[in-house]
């Protein structure tokens, strides 16, 4: 994991965000946070579910990890 805002999204993803409420959140576009969502799930540090045209993510147990680390 690389940069400030891929680093702020597992924060923010404690309660299930949409793509777009992740990017409003972020300060980026949708594209943006789609691609860093796909990242952070390849990593296994998010959930992804469909919910007919909505997108939600959710941090998982390794994200919680991740988080609670002292930097």
């Amino acid at each position: 994991m690389v940069g400030r805002t891929r680093l702020d999204a597992p924060h923010l993803l404690a309660d299930a965000h949409t793509t777009s409420g992740l990017a409003r959140r972020l300060g980026v576009s949708n594209a943006t946070a789609s691609a860093h969502a796909a990242a952070l799930r390849g990593a296994g540090l998010i959930t992804t579910t469909r919910a007919g045209r909505s997108v939600p993510h959710q941090r998982t147990g390794p994200g919680d990890l991740l988080v609670r680390r002292p930097v």
